[in-house]
Order: structure tokens, then C-alpha cells, then sequence
């Protein structure tokens, strides 16, 4: 297996696409419908300590993006994070980044783009973890 990612958005047909993609190529997924339920799964001692990358939506109830993000930042900085937003304004989405965000993503994503994100983010995780 290449890594654990943990997808949480709102919308189910979006966690179940980039499960499907990610799980064809060989990582592990867990996935949550909002950040409250992300920082359960993550509360898990079975869980926590094999997730490599965070894909996380902005838009969510309960606990939203900006919310579980802050929360990863603290209690799990070596997580890699990539945002995904249906937000056309780049600048924010930059910003995002700017503030400690590994990278960010476009709805609708395309196979590649995400491949290509996740493999960055569970490389730079492994990066973090390497012992001197």
C-alpha cells in the first residue's frame, strides 16, 4: 500500500471518485462526510498514525474545512493537506496554500491532477518521517 488518505467532503459522489481513483492505484482510504466525523476517525489510536495525506472540502457542515484544517494543523502538522473547493477565485485558493496548506484542487478534479496531488502529499509525509 502507498499511503492512507483520509478524503472528507459532503458530497458523497465526490469521496466515492477519488476512492475509487486512489484505491485502483494502491492507497488506503478512509473517508468522513464532515470534519466533525474526520476528527472522530482521526481520535481513533487505529487510525491517526496511518494517515499520510488529509483531502478535505471547504464547504461542509458541522465541522467545515477552515475548522478541520485548523485542527490538523495542531494536532497532526505532518499531515500533508489538500484542499478540494469549488471556488473559482484562485487567489483564495493561493492564499489557502499560504497558510500552510499543502496544495489545493478544483471541482471537478480530474483523475491526473488528483494522482498527481496525493502522490506529492504522501511523498512529502514519508519526507517528514524519515529517520536521520
Amino acid at each position: 500500500m502507498l499511503g492512507t488518505v483520509l478524503i472528507v467532503d459532503d458530497d458523497a459522489s465526490v469521496r466515492d471518485t477519488a476512492r475509487l481513483v486512489l484505491a485502483r492505484e494502491g492507497y488506503g482510504i478512509l473517508t468522513a462526510s464532515d470534519g466533525h466525523t474526520a476528527i472522530e476517525l482521526m481520535s481513533a489510536a487505529d487510525t491517526s498514525g496511518k494517515v499520510c495525506a488529509l483531502l478535505c472540502d471547504l464547504e461542509m457542515p458541522n465541522v467545515n474545512g477552515k475548522q478541520l484544517i485548523d485542527h490538523f494543523r495542531r494536532q497532526f502538522p505532518t499531515i500533508p493537506i489538500i484542499v478540494l473547493s469549488g471556488a473559482s477565485d484562485t487567489a483564495f485558493l493561493d492564499g489557502i496554500v499560504q497558510e500552510g496548506v499543502c496544495d489545493w484542487l478544483r471541482k471537478p478534479v480530474t483523475r491526473e491532477a488528483l494522482l498527481d496531488k496525493v502522490r506529492t502529499a504522501v511523498n512529502l509525509y514519508a519526507l517528514r518521517h524519515q529517520h536521520p
